[in-house]
């Protein structure tokens, strides 16, 4: 079904979909359907998790009565999710981060997000949703925060903030220099405990002996890193205005680049 295309659109009498920010009628009645199972209501064991429901609608801002004997509080919000695209991506967001969901009920989600052509995915946390991006891209993501170390912990900030709900791409940008520094000053400025993304840069144009960059000379590899420095609204710089998410992107971007060079020794130490 991943790969399945309508036949109309294989054989070109009809154009192919294009990613949506929204939900067409029959993907809210599937996104529907997984939120009631995601809320226990087809669990004949557990039952319904009343818990959960109320706490993701407090999250949201979206008022349910328990009182209301009627309709459930899992109806009422499910009534207003299915009139409101912008509710159903806080509440799915919401349901994965506070659910304690199953890895199969995630992929689930997944699964309809992809086939309701979402511009929208389940990230590799599976807490969270985020904008999908292209295969590539995203597995040179995956391939250089697989560690747990500082480095991988700032580019997986860089990347929620940028991709994330609710997106910030100063955030995104910080977070990419600071993953550049904890890869880059160990290597370029060890003994200089204040050393920033700045002084990485400026030791470099210098061409010290003890760095080797495998593409060109270190010089070429500080002009690279100056796309990267400053962030225009923080360290120091004189624009003193919000990056725009396409700017964020092609930062975050180049992070994930240089701390894939400096994992494979493409940038490395000359006296090894």
């Amino acid at each position: 079904m991943a790969d399945w295309q309508r036949l109309s659109v294989r054989d070109g009498r009809r154009a192919p979909v294009e990613l949506s920010a929204g939900f067409s009628p029959p993907a809210t009645i599937a996104l529907v359907h997984w939120l009631e199972g995601a809320f226990g209501y087809r669990d004949s064991f557990a039952g319904v998790r009343n818990k959960l429901i109320i706490d993701v609608a407090l999250a949201v801002n979206t008022a349910v009565n328990t009182r209301n004997y009627q309709t459930q509080p899992m109806r009422q919000l499910l009534n207003e999710v299915e009139r409101d695209d912008d509710l159903m991506l806080d509440v799915l967001d919401a349901v994965l981060h506070l659910g304690n969901l199953h890895t199969s009920t995630v992929a689930e989600l997944r699964t309809i997000l992809r086939q309701a052509f979402s511009i929208w995915t389940v990230a590799d946390t599976g807490i969270a949703l985020e904008r999908r991006v292209s295969d590539q891209l995203h597995d040179a993501y995956r391939d250089v925060t697989s560690g747990q170390d500082e480095t991988s912990k700032n580019l997986q900030e860089a990347w929620t903030q940028l991709y994330g709900l609710t997106p910030d791409p100063s955030d995104a940008w910080d977070h990419a220099i600071k993953a550049l520094e904890t890869v880059l000053v160990p290597l370029v400025a060890p003994n200089n405990k204040r050393a920033t993304l700045g002084t990485v840069i400026a030791e470099l144009q210098k061409e010290p002996d003890g760095v080797q960059f495998g593409l060109g000379t270190t010089a070429d590899l500080a002009r690279t890193l100056r796309f990267a420095w400053p962030n225009p609204d923080r360290h120091g710089g004189n624009e003193n205005r919000t990056p725009l998410a396409r700017e964020a992107a092609a930062v975050v971007h180049l992070a994930i680049a240089v701390v894939e060079w400096r994992r494979q020794g493409v940038i490395c130490s000359s006296n090894v």
